[in-house]
């Protein structure tokens, strides 16, 4: 049992069940650019050979033109219209991710929750995307509460260095929180740095505390991947216990792994 080349969890691994497409809502800027900044920074936290993360940038319109390549899908709204399309996750082009225009996408998607519900617009979002891709949703506040409206799902408010970033990311907070969603305060690292925008996002605190009754949490740039992880949703009928028992058996083998290629040279 205790031999080196002896793989423990070799049964375990073959029966670990695969973590499903997972979505995350980042809520769009006044500036889109500068909070795809921060969109970018937080897809490096997260992707990994055994993570792969898409971003769909719904700031940016898909295009209606085909290219001379058929088989290239140009954003969120022809893939949620081919049915054949699935498995996405990895770029072809090796990038580091796959990013995807999505603005027309998101409204197609908020007509649906509009329609038939949140539930069903959730899951028509993550059928394209592969099993344990992350989806990073990157939209105005806006169309994110069209789509998750009464959901209660965590939805990162970037927090950036520009004039007016408290009433940016308090108008997005109130939007948010208002369509029954939970807003999460993420600002940028080198602008938490600054004393003076400390002072910003208290003010953004301390304006959801006494407007809205909300006591509103903030994610440290240092916490982005680990919090990104566990606010995470996948699509309805899949329960929490199945999701913690698959986040268990994951880190069991991918600790396994780790003890066994540190012993494989004896």
């Amino acid at each position: 049992m205790f031999e080196f080349a002896f793989d423990q969890a070799a049964g375990l691994r073959a029966s670990a069940p695969v973590l499903p497409a997972r979505v995350l809502p980042v809520a769009a800027t006044a500036q889109p650019a500068q909070g795809y900044e921060l969109l970018c920074r937080l897809a490096g936290c997260l992707a990994t050979p055994d993570q792969p993360v898409v971003i769909v940038d719904a700031s940016a319109r898909e295009s209606q033109r085909r290219t001379v390549d058929e088989g290239r899908h140009l954003g969120l709204l022809q893939v949620l219209r081919d049915p054949s399309v699935s498995g996405l996750g990895r770029p072809a082009d090796q990038a580091e991710w796959l990013v995807l225009p999505g603005a027309l996408g998101l409204q197609a998607l908020a007509g649906t929750a509009a329609t038939v519900g949140p539930a069903v617009a959730l899951s028509r979002l993550l059928v394209p995307f592969a099993a344990g891709a992350l989806v990073l949703l990157y939209g105005p506040a806006q169309g994110l509460s069209g789509l998750f409206g009464g959901t209660a799902v965590p939805v990162m408010v970037p927090l950036v260095a520009q004039p007016q970033a408290s009433m940016d990311a308090y108008a997005s907070v109130k939007r948010l929180h208002g369509a029954g969603l939970r807003p999460v305060l993420a600002p940028l690292a080198e602008a938490g740095a600054s004393p003076a925008f400390g002072r910003v996002q208290d003010t953004v605190v301390d304006c959801a505390r006494r407007h809205l009754l909300l006591e509103l949490e903030c994610w440290p740039a240092a916490t982005w991947g680990h919090r990104a992880l566990e606010a995470a949703v996948a699509a309805p009928g899949r329960s929490a216990a199945s999701s913690m028992m698959e986040h268990q058996i994951l880190d069991i083998t991918r600790s396994d792994r780790r003890v066994h290629a540190h012993f494989s040279w004896s």
